[in-house]
């Protein structure tokens, strides 16, 4: 038997999948377009709201679909929210993959220079994880069930890639949940219609309960470039607080600062922290490298300033 919430789940991710926002799909179906909008789940008293059967076959109708169609789209159990516990162990198998596909390298004797002319014992490159299927097949399983748990699946409605690392993951994390893609470019276009996002941003739901949208990129460093690609989406008029990374570096405190005041909440699948923690678990570098990082990530400038 399924649940209230498995039901407008299914009705969600259909809309999605037929390029439809909630309104846009109870539109389409002949239906009042605010039908189907989140505000009218609950009445006001909390009781919960079903979709009629009546509803349901029009919009089974009016999509060209079946109850079958509509079953497949729903989970047997909704995604609850992640014990401390399981993000542990998200972080964990994430820092494992990205040490054996090589993504991260530790070398306290040769130090990587970086794009700030800065050095350090460590480097991630993310891109190289569309290369192993498997191990990015795990990542992006373990992405969509972090980003359902701590939002809630319901309140997702577009994933948009930021240019360029960001857009495949977003088109994976989307085919998983079953949402929406689009993605920004760095500035827009300089041809054609000029455009800065592309994709379609579908029907909105009104004011009082706007398009949300997730953006997706690779990696976080300093916040940079997430600040590019919210203040992008936020001129259409979608509601952007959530940004996903398969890695958050974690270790300085302007980077924490940036999201705050920039109002995103940042979720990932691992950090610098994680990493250290697996590699030292397994003995994957020996006692001077790991020695080395650890000093790095406790105090990046300081380790800095005495090794440039």
């Amino acid at each position: 038997m399924f649940t209230h919430a498995q039901i407008w789940q299914g009705l969600d991710r259909l809309a999605a999948a037929k390029g439809y926002s909630p309104s846009g799909l109870a539109k389409k179906a002949g239906l009042d377009p605010t039908s189907f909008n989140k505000s009218k789940r609950l009445s006001p008293e909390g009781k919960p709201r079903w979709p009629s059967t009546e509803s349901i076959a029009k919009v089974l109708a009016a999509t060209e679909s079946n109850i079958s169609e509509l079953f497949s789209l729903i989970d047997e159990q909704p995604q609850a929210p992640l014990t401390a516990q399981e993000k542990t162990e998200i972080a964990h198998r994430a820092a494992e993959i990205l040490i054996q596909t090589k993504s991260v390298l530790f070398n306290a004797r040769e130090p990587f220079s970086y794009t700030s002319g800065n050095k350090g014992p460590v480097y991630i490159d993310c891109r190289r994880l569309n290369s192993f299927p498997k191990e990015r097949d795990m990542l992006m399983r373990d992405g969509a069930r972090l980003l359902a748990g701590e939002m809630g699946a319901e309140n997702i409605d577009v994933l948009a890639g930021g240019e360029t690392a960001g857009i495949s993951y977003s088109a994976l994390l989307a085919d998983r949940l079953k949402k929406p893609m689009i993605y920004v470019r760095k500035k827009p276009k300089g041809h054609g219609n000029m455009a800065q996002i592309e994709g379609v941003l579908h029907e909105k739901n009104g004011a009082e309960n706007p398009t949300n949208v997730v953006l997706v990129e690779d990696l976080q460093n300093h916040g940079s470039s997430v600040k590019i690609f919210v203040d992008a989406l936020r001129r259409t008029g979608v509601n952007v607080e959530n940004a996903f990374v398969l890695f958050n570096y974690g270790i300085y405190e302007k980077n924490k600062k940036n999201m705050k005041d920039l109002g995103i909440t940042l979720h990932s699948l691992a950090t610098w922290q994680s990493v250290l923690e697996v590699a030292k678990a397994n003995s994957y570098f020996d006692e001077e490298t790991l020695s080395s990082v650890e000093a790095f990530l406790n105090n990046p400038v300081k380790w800095q300033e005495q090794h440039n």
